[in-house]
């Protein structure tokens, strides 16, 4: 045993000195650890329109985060999202919380666009993240990567190591001493790397990669995440959560590392081609202790070993910290595309499935709601799935599905199943079979295409019960009643916040409206007086001026000698006309309308009649509802289509059949999409429905 060496007064005061670098060293951690950061990362801010975008919205160093919320994505579309990710880490014996929300976008069209901040309860207190700016060029974008918030603390070790009793890093040798002469450079680039490992280069569209980056470390640092690496062109799901630092063991060329994870992902490619996994950048503190002539080397990073070489009074030297950023070569990923024989029903699937499908209930009534079960389960890109196509009987309504999904995403491929519930309704009693659900997908084991079916399902559909209903007895109408009472009467006391504010809602509406109203029978009142001041005053005008007309010559009986004289005229007994009474002025006609006093041989019935009403008395919405309905009845009068084939894409298709020209085409187009968008959106321009009134009359005219 190695005999204990005297305490000299020098030790305690190397001990002091020691003990106060420590808690130096340690103060900038707990500040950075104790300040909330909530940002907003793209992985880049130049794309190409058929390119993808990532966005990830980052909480750090929050002890409570709730309600994390995304604001919406203008001029984009999301492909993949919402993707959380979350954990907890203990920095120098403080707790904090990591909480992300990342989204996979394609751009819609070119331009430059703002994506707002994200909101959040933080610690009590809402806060909101940046805003970034995106610029989308029509072909492909520039490449770069300009994160806008490169930041994010992620320290991977404490200061000066870990516990060097710790049973993970107990094998690591902390070389910590700079020897006099020693490359500090080439010191810190053996001891101290960041790699980049994918479990493959080569892969088909859809088939998930592992992209693993590690930090290796055998000296004492401070370690910091300044550039997150740009994994556009993927899907992207954490198989590690990336605030719980998972930290192991490994051995390098014979000697031992202390290897941090700083992202553990599962990449499934979105698109073919050659993609580059930008390299992470990692901001490092190290810290050295400079040796003296005759340092001895020291094996085990015990304390008693450190103590020892800090009882040798001639070994010790001066602290020196260097700082270094570290990252990572890139890497390329060649992503082939899936061949081109595609089952017609493919929908993207790769990986190895199995579908199984099933009905709530094999037996119902007409009318009523029935629900088919899809199941898929298997290994491969389960979260992107789409819903199989269902072969539906005659005479069924189907909804759109509902998806649910039970994935481990902790592995690679993904495993689990993904379930779509297809809500329907049959409408005719009888017996049918639900045809067998075939799910296609690509096998990247084999390379080939496969398929899964499941099994064809019995349904009996029974008349409607609604005969049985109206002769239920009394007692079970009462029953029936207070069970609604009961149900009513929980829902409002559970509501009673949104009822309230519903109702006052509801009557500020009716408020202003009662008061639109008024006004415009205000000004229809003051339209209608001002024309009548103006037919009196002009009749009025006209009566003035035929009092004012010249009236007819005396006969003159005396005779003079003037030739230019005025000659009496002879009398005759003819009655003496009157001057003409002053004739009330006809009201100007309407160009294209008929006049007050034709009558047709045969009345027609106007079919914009209601429409014409409603824009005299100023109703917007009936209006455009009346317009609508007058259209879409020439329609079907036109075409003979029951009212189940009565839609828009298949009247169109119809009538460029039979001839209808483009400019026709696009006018009936133009007439129905302004109805429509009118009807949820009121807004009442007197000149704009004019227009829409005379190009619906031309409608209706062409289409009779």
């Amino acid at each position: 045993m190695k005999p204990e060496r005297p305490i000299k007064s020098i030790v305690i005061v190397t001990i002091l000195r020691f003990s106060i670098i420590v808690l130096i060293a340690l103060l900038p951690g707990l500040f950075v650890s104790g300040q909330v950061k909530f940002s907003t990362w793209v992985s880049s801010q130049d794309v190409g329109q058929k390119e993808y975008l990532q966005i990830e919205y980052v909480v750090e160093n929050a002890k409570q985060i709730d309600e994390l919320t995304p604001p919406s994505f203008p001029g984009f579309q999301i492909v993949q999202g919402p993707i959380q990710s979350s954990g907890m880490s203990i920095v120098n014996g403080s707790m904090s919380q990591y909480k992300g929300l990342s989204f996979v976008l394609q751009p819609l069209h070119a331009g430059k666009f703002t994506i707002g901040g994200a909101s959040a309860t933080v610690d009590g207190h809402p806060l909101r993240s940046n805003t970034v700016k995106i610029t989308v060029h029509a072909g492909g974008g520039s490449g770069g990567n300009n994160p806008s918030n490169p930041g994010g603390s992620n320290p991977f070790s404490q200061p000066f190591g870990a516990d060097p009793y710790g049973s993970a890093e107990q094998d690591v040798q902390r070389d910590y001493i700079l020897k006099p002469g020693e490359n500090v450079n080439e010191k810190i680039r053996k001891n101290l790397f960041v790699k980049v490992q994918v479990d493959k280069n080569s892969c088909f569209v859809g088939e998930p990669i592992v992209c693993t980056y590690k930090l290796y470390s055998r000296l004492s640092s401070e370690s910091r995440v300044t550039k997150r690496p740009s994994l556009n062109g993927f899907s992207v799901y954490d198989m590690v959560d990336p605030g719980s630092d998972p930290v192991s063991v490994e051995k390098l060329n014979g000697k031992a590392f202390t290897v941090h994870i700083i992202r553990k992902t599962q990449l499934i490619p979105l698109q073919a081609g050659n993609i580059d996994l930008d390299p992470v950048e990692v901001e490092n503190t190290v810290h050295f202790v400079k040796g003296g002539g005759r340092q001895e080397t020291r094996r085990g990073g015990s304390i008693r070993d450190l103590l020892d070489q800090m009882m040798d009074d001639n070994n010790l030297g001066p602290e020196v910290d260097e700082r270094v950023t570290l990252d990572t070569k890139p890497v390329t990923i060649t992503v082939k595309p899936l061949p081109e024989n595609k089952p017609a029903n493919y929908n993207g699937a790769v990986g190895s499935f199995s579908i199984e499908t099933s009905l709530a209930n094999r037996s119902v009534a007409a009318q009523d709601e029935a629900t088919l079960h899809v199941v898929v389960k298997g290994k491969g890109n389960l979260p992107v799935l789409a819903a199989p196509t269902i072969a539906w009987p005659s005479g069924f309504e189907a909804f759109e599905p509902t998806a649910k999904e039970d994935v481990n995403k902790t592995v690679a491929p993904m495993s689990g199943s993904k379930s779509f519930d297809y809500v329907f309704i049959p409408r005719t009693p009888g017996h049918y079979t639900l045809p067998a659900v075939s799910f296609s997908y690509f096998d990247p084991t084999s390379q080939t295409y496969k398929s899964a079916e499941g099994e064809p399902q019995d349904l009996q559909v029974t008349p409607a019960v609604s005969q049985h209903r109206q002769t239920a007895g009394p007692g079970a109408v009462a029953s029936s009643s207070s069970s609604i009472t009961g149900h009513v009467g929980k829902f409002v006391q559970d509501h009673l916040e949104w009822i309230f504010a519903v109702l006052l809602i509801s009557g500020v509406a009716m408020y202003f409206w009662r008061q639109n109203l008024h006004l415009r029978k205000v000004r229809r009142d003051e339209e209608r007086r001002r024309q009548e001041k103006e037919t009196s005053e002009k009749g009025l005008a006209e009566k003035t001026k035929t009092e004012q007309a010249p009236q007819p010559a005396f006969q003159n009986t005396s005779r003079t000698n003037d030739p230019f004289a005025y000659q009496p005229v002879a009398r005759t007994n003819a009655p003496v006309s009157s001057p003409p009474a002053p004739s009330t002025p006809e009201p100007p006609k309407t160009p294209g309308m008929a006049s007050n006093t034709y009558v047709p041989a045969v009345p027609a019935v106007d079919p914009l009649l209601e429409a014409r009403q409603s824009l005299e008395e100023g109703d917007s919405n009936r209006f455009y509802r009346e317009v609508n309905r007058a259209v879409w009845k020439a329609i079907q009068k036109k075409l003979g289509l029951p009212a189940s084939e009565l839609n828009k894409q298949n009247c169109i298709r119809l009538l460029q059949m039979r001839g209808w020209d483009e400019t026709a085409i696009i006018s009936l187009e133009n007439i129905l999409n302004e109805c429509e968008m009118n009807l949820y959106t009121p807004a009442y321009d007197r000149f704009n429905m004019q227009q829409l009134l005379r190009q619906a009359e031309w409608m209706v005219d062409r289409l009779a």
